[in-house]
């Protein structure tokens, strides 16, 4: 294909979209025409809504199958069909013993069990409950004897049952099930995935990092973005609320609207929409963060097709979500990813932040694939910039959210490595523009503030002191 029947093609598509778009909004609008009161044309909307959406489970999936056999490891993926949606189908049909209790392994131990041949892992993007993964694959929750994390679990075929083990990248710990099930069914799916990788773990700054062992090529993909009005967050997140009572402000910045306890915010470049509301029950448990933040997700009302679970974090409690493109997250999308929401907290205060600019549809791209480095190159070349290794906390293969130059209708994702240094998550190409000593640790900031200034002291000499000594 030309580049111009390419760029032809992708116009054309594009404004049949848009027809589409606008055809919708005037039956869904027009009131008039329709006869239709406005609490029908919401419910209406809500209904559609509902129609493509994920569902908890969906969104909570593993987001990484490695299947390790007697002779290499690697990842997997089918971009023809949803392999990992495929795997839950047929795990939620097994039935699980008791989980055993929790077993402490030393580092080598756990990376060795990650390693392990003749197994099928699937793989969080971070830490998950037992709860919601019962949830999720159909199981009793009473199978264990408390709810517990879990980064990952791991299927291995027994003399004569499966063996499911969960393991806890942070802590080392592992907790096993016995299974009857099928293995076969299993391994029939993932050696029927089109993209295929060797990889393998290793043990690096107090948990486990995959690499790639290998270079290979990847290709780069091209969307339709749809931009939501304002409009609409406002009727989703504080439609309950008298129409006149919600005031609005705009300014240089972007516009505020606000009504009692709520206050939605939408900026008027970086595509980043911010809202807070008081009054909100408090959620106290992981599972109960995780729960409250998908109805938050389903509340804002943003397509998530390509939603999934990104990362949780234990200072703040904050739950962060991606798009997702065949098992790779999407980065610079705004500054706090798709979706960042921290749930009720003790005072009561829902956070969210979000993108107005979602993933449609796939159009026709004339890029051509990009070659991948191996994971070790990468962490090689930050080592020798000057960056420390054991600051390295997470490296990431992903794509790089990047506005096509032709329209601001199509996102180009280019296949990118990034790495979480400090705390901060940056591509690969900003670490190497990066000059290593202006790096200041976000975490370290945060916790300082909070500790009195001789405390803050000591907390600078300990490290300065293992600076000195050749602490890496």
């Amino acid at each position: 294909m030309t580049k111009l029947s390419s760029v032809l093609l992708r116009v054309t598509l594009i404004i049949a979209v848009a027809i589409s778009f606008v055809l919708t909004y005037l039956i869904m609008t027009h009131n008039t025409v329709f006869n239709r009161p406005t609490q029908d044309v919401n419910s209406n909307a809500d209904a559609v809504q509902t129609d493509t959406m994920q569902s908890l489970g969906d969104v909570y999936l593993p987001i990484r199958v490695i299947y390790h056999n007697d002779d290499t490891e690697k990842l997997v993926y089918n971009r023809k069909n949803n392999l990992m949606s495929n795997l839950q189908k047929q795990m939620a049909k097994w039935s699980l013993a008791k989980i055993g209790d929790p077993t402490k392994l030393n580092t080598k131990d756990y990376v060795e069990r990650i390693n392990q041949k003749n197994t099928i892992m699937m793989i969080y993007p971070d830490r998950i409950t037992w709860q919601l993964f019962a949830d999720t694959f159909k199981q009793k929750v009473k199978q264990s004897a408390s709810d517990f994390v879990f980064d990952r679990l791991s299927v291995a075929q027994g003399k004569d049952q499966l063996t499911l083990t969960f393991m806890n990248d942070k802590t080392d710990t592992i907790r096993q099930a016995k299974v009857k099930g099928d293995y076969s069914t299993l391994t029939k799916l993932v050696k029927g995935a089109d993209f295929t990788v060797p990889v393998k773990y290793i043990a690096m700054n107090k948990t486990v990092q995959m690499l790639f062992t290998e270079s290979f090529r990847m290709n780069p993909y091209s969307y339709l973005v749809a931009y939501t009005p304002d409009n609409e967050f406002v009727n989703n997140l504080m439609g309950k609320v008298d129409s006149s009572s919600i005031k609005s402000r705009s300014d240089s910045d972007g516009t505020e609207y606000t009504s009692g306890s709520q206050k939605l915010n939408v900026a008027k470049s970086g595509h980043l929409v911010t809202y807070s509301e008081y009054g909100k029950k408090q959620a106290k448990t992981m599972t109960e963060k995780l729960e409250n933040s998908f109805q938050t997700l389903k509340q804002v009302g943003i397509t998530l097709r390509n939603i999934r679970y990104f990362s949780y974090d234990d200072n703040t409690g904050s739950i962060s979500f991606r798009n997702y493109v065949e098992g790779f997250p999407v980065f610079q999308q705004t500054t706090r990813g798709a979706v960042q929401i921290t749930p009720g907290d003790s005072t009561g205060l829902l956070e969210a932040s979000f993108a107005n600019s979602n993933l449609q549809v796939p159009v026709p791209s004339d890029q051509t694939a990009i070659a991948v480095q191996p994971t070790q190159n990468v962490i090689d070349t930050l080592v020798k910039q000057g960056y420390h290794r054991n600051r390295i906390e997470r490296i990431q293969l992903g794509y790089r959210w990047q506005m096509d130059k032709q329209t601001d209708q199509v996102v180009d994702l280019i296949p990118t490595y990034y790495v979480r240094y400090y705390g901060q998550w940056q591509s690969y190409a900003t670490w190497l523009k990066t000059d290593p000593n202006t790096v200041t640790d976000a975490d370290d900031s945060a916790q300082k503030h909070a500790l009195s200034n001789a405390q803050a002291n000591a907390v600078d000499r300990v490290q300065q002191e293992a600076d000195t000594s050749g602490v890496k």
